[in-house]
């Protein structure tokens, strides 16, 4: 028996306009917080592209789970704590968190060149000179592609086509594939000097944790993080057979995501139950390797990048730490307070050109709204 059967469904419509769609939810409207959580997931789920979202708070030394609409387009099944989605570039915090552990320990230097962990001669891996460091991949500022090969032409096609082109390239592409075609990288700024958003600095982090540890990406995931925290349903991969249905804003259905190359940069299936216990280890601060995580390795003025979490000050002086991701058929939000002790994680499975902005808004506004309480 599934656990989505035996979970209350509601269907709450809000006064917005005649039309408006009601969602199905587990939220039972009992508090301020359950309210304003309502407000924001019912708003955002008017979009009739929409199909299901989690979300997971912690806040005062507690977890709270909501979940609407569905988990598979045609079906009556609610999403719950323990619905495993893909989480896309909330997977490179790990990465950054894992890259803590070796930085505290002194396995790695932030400015190491990374061409010390390499197999091979990598001349092109510099700028006059300037080589990439591990503290260039934390903060994107190495100069690497998004992708390897250049995938640019590839997304001149029309949207829909994309992630099958995507999925259908990379299914028998191998890790011998990447370092092969990382010959042919080209850095054309000093790394260090501007920002370009790049999967594969990820993909070069994670296989530098694993030479400094001598074993897999997975299993210093596991070692390191879920089980320790007991995160059991957080998992590598792109084969978990309850990974729910996932689709873009027409209802066309997603390939899944690629292959386990892409680990470290966004290969992370897992789910808001596990996703809060994650949230709560990170909210604390004393932490050796938390605090090393979210520490850039370039001081900013402005927003900062610690090992791949993104930092924001407001104009109050309250921090945020966060990330957002994106596959093609999921979107997902993690956001937290350190000085508020509460975070908030919200996934989807579905994806468009708003979601995942969206979904931080969610993220921003439960946050900032609650610790005004």
């Amino acid at each position: 028996m599934k656990i989505q059967s035996l979970l209350p469904l509601f269907f709450v419509p809000l006064a917005f306009n005649a039309q408006t769609k009601k969602t199905a939810t587990d939220n039972r409207l009992a508090t301020d917080l359950y309210k304003m959580v309502q407000k924001e997931a019912v708003a955002y789920m008017q979009d009739p592209a929409r199909v299901g979202i989690s979300i997971g708070i912690f806040k005062d030394g507690k977890s709270y789970f909501y979940n609407y609409g569905t988990t598979e387009i045609g079906k009556s099944e609610l999403p719950t704590s323990q619905s495993p989605y893909e989480i896309a570039s909330i997977t490179k915090t790990f990465t950054g968190t894992l890259l803590a552990h070796a930085l505290v320990d002194g396995k790695i230097k932030m400015d190491d060149d990374i061409r010390k962990y390499l197999d091979g001669n990598y001349p092109n891996l510099e700028f006059e000179k300037h080589p990439i460091t591990i503290g260039n991949l934390t903060n994107h500022s190495s100069g690497l592609p998004q992708f390897l090969p250049d995938q640019s032409e590839t997304f001149k096609k029309p949207m829909d086509s994309v992630a099958l082109a995507l999925s259908d390239f990379y299914k028998n592409y191998s890790k011998k594939n990447f370092y092969e075609d990382l010959h042919q990288a080209k850095v054309d700024f000093v790394p260090g000097t501007e920002y370009k958003y790049s999967n594969v600095g990820t993909q070069i982090a994670g296989d530098i944790l694993e030479k400094v540890y001598h074993t897999s990406y997975e299993n210093l995931l596991s070692e390191y993080i879920t089980k320790p925290l007991k995160m059991n349903h957080t998992i590598i991969g792109t084969n978990s057979a309850q990974l729910l249905t996932r689709y873009n804003e027409k209802g066309k259905i997603m390939p899944r995501n690629f292959t386990t190359i892409f680990a470290p940069a966004g290969g992370i299936i897992s789910t808001t139950g596990d996703l809060v216990k994650y949230m709560q280890y990170h909210l604390d601060e004393n932490n050796k390797y938390v605090k090393a995580s979210h520490t850039p390795f370039v001081k900013s003025e402005g927003d900062a990048i610690g090992l791949y979490w993104r930092l924001h000050t407001y104009e109050d002086g309250t921090e945020t730490v966060y990330h957002t991701g994106g596959t093609f058929g999921f979107s997902s939000v993690l956001q937290i307070y350190p000085s508020k002790n509460m975070g908030v994680v919200v996934l989807s499975n579905e994806s468009d050109g708003e979601s995942q902005g969206k979904l931080h808004d969610i993220a921003d506004n439960i946050l900032r709204n609650s610790s005004k309480k």
